[in-house]
């Protein structure tokens, strides 16, 4: 990497005991669970080689986990520390490029991109230069170091298999071979970010980056804040108003395009993308390359499974695994002749490759057994219902089903077909479910709906989608617009 790591024994060590330093962890700081130490794997672009899978299997080995979970931001995640990693694994891990040289910006390297950059067929331009670029401007920064932890930037080349819908702080959209639109993320949180009315060519996306990064470090300057709640790029904004704040990244801009952020963007919908689009077997724009999009339940991704996944995708792909914000993989540049074997492969993995899988329908947040706030253990509820929906029905369509603990909704911020809230205002009732359909959050029947407890969840929800597969108007109908009927 050309660059030395800072000494890590000037790292302050963490225990179980202390106070946590930061509630969005970096593989530097991590935060203190219910269940232990908590920390974060930065995948930039959400790109693993084989040697990183490797490594990863290898840690988790030393570390005693049987998995690690991959986040909705494309990242990975380590629970149930019971303490701190040692310098050497740390060492290893900058080596390899899963952890930053410089360790104060570790923590800021969330860079999301379109899953299928640089293989979709309907893709504008192929963002991973610019993904490239940002990294390396991070990494010889590190004063952004002060920015949120969960400061994330994202890069759409205008594909199939999008991230525009994707809660980013900020996300450059290609709208043609060397244009992209600049969105914000000004509303409210989990929403997706909004265009501004800024326009870029695709030289001037870094400068822009880059002067929107060191703006909102002024202003966390200015407004102050403690580590564990760094504000948000969005409260910046809100601070200044959004035309001052224009004013602020214009001065640091070193681009040529005159800007004016609006003040209120138009109204604009963002459409939520297809989560299920990338699962499968999909061609490439490249001559004879495929890529096959694998279910990870949850998130979950056993040892065997990465150490698998990497060496399938070094013998018949081009040795790269991605990561999508769905919690999936996807393993690219296979040869059609290779194809049938490499299905195999995965299956003999454990593993799923198909949208209507009951696996592939869930969404979880960390649940009682990670999480103070929840009511509920997501985690154990969801495949519990996993396994049920596996053996009692067959599904011609994806459905999305999603479990939080809370209100909160961390595992997953757009509506999902059904969703399943953690009971957390009543006493007596803790520990039940709010099952909640349709575009308006309407409750599936006072009977069935009112505080199920778990153990009725996985009966509840096949009887509901008996009743979508009995009583939609045609095989075509989604359960959006079944429940909406209803």
């Amino acid at each position: 990497m050309g660059k030395e790591l800072q000494s890590l024994s000037a790292i302050e060590p963490f225990s179980l005991t202390e106070t946590s330093p930061r509630i969005c962890p970096d593989i530097y700081h991590p935060a203190i669970a219910r269940d232990g130490l908590l920390t974060r794997l930065r995948i930039p672009g959400g790109v693993l080689t084989q040697l990183q899978c490797v490594t990863i299997a290898e840690l988790l080995e030393t570390i005693g986990l049987e998995y690690v979970q991959v986040t909705n931001r494309a990242n990975l995640q380590l629970r149930s520390l019971d303490r701190d990693l040692e310098p050497d694994l740390l060492t290893k891990l900058t080596e390899c490029g899963l952890a930053a040289s410089n360790t104060a910006v570790d923590g800021i390297r969330n860079i999301m991109l379109s899953p299928t950059a640089g293989i979709d067929a309907q893709e504008s331009i192929d963002v991973r230069p610019l993904a490239d670029a940002w990294l390396e401007y991070l990494d010889l920064h590190p004063e952004l170091g002060i920015l949120s932890n969960k400061f994330s930037v994202g890069f759409d080349g205008g594909g199939s298999v999008g991230i525009i819908d994707r809660p980013n702080d900020l996300t450059l959209l290609a709208v043609a071979e060397n244009e992209f639109s600049l969105h914000l993320g000004i509303g409210e949180r989990g929403s997706a970010p909004l265009p501004v009315g800024v326009n870029l060519t695709t030289d001037e996306c870094l400068p822009m980056l880059a002067a929107i990064a060191q703006s909102y470090r002024q202003g966390i300057e200015i407004i102050g804040g403690d580590v564990r709640r760094k504000p948000r790029l969005r409260d910046v904004i809100r601070h200044y108003g959004s035309i001052e704040f224009g004013e602020l990244v214009r001065r640091e801009f070193t681009g040529s395009s005159h800007f004016i952020f609006k003040n209120r963007p138009p109204e604009h919908d963002i459409s939520l993308v297809n989560s299920d689009l990338h699962l499968g077997v999909h061609r490439q724009r490249q001559t004879d390359r495929y890529y096959l999009g694998v279910v990870l339940l949850l998130g979950r991704w056993t040892r065997s499974q990465v150490s698998g996944l990497g060496a399938i995708a070094a013998r018949y792909g081009s040795g790269s695994i991605r990561l999508t914000p769905w919690q999936n993989a996807i393993v690219p540049d296979v040869r059609e002749r290779d194809l049938q074997t490499v299905q195999g492969l995965i299956s003999d993995l454990g593993l799923v490759q198909t949208a209507t899988h009951p696996s592939s329908l869930l969404r979880a947040c960390a649940g009682t057994t990670g999480c103070q706030y929840s009511a509920t253990d997501t985690q154990a509820d969801a495949i519990a219902l996993a396994e049920y929906l596996e053996a009692n029905v067959t599904l011609d369509r994806p459905l999305n089903i999603h479990f939080s603990g809370c209100d909160k909704s961390c595992a997953q911020h757009d509506r999902a077909d059904i969703t399943l809230w953690g009971e957390t205002e009543s006493p007596e009732r803790r520990g039940s479910y709010r099952l909640e359909i349709g575009e308006v959050a309407a409750k599936f029947g006072r009977e069935s709906s009112d505080f199920l407890p778990p153990e009725r969840v996985p009966i509840s929800v096949v009887k509901l989608i008996e009743a979508y597969h009995d009583c939609r108007l045609n095989a075509q109908e989604s359960f959006q617009a079944f429940a909406n009927r209803q």
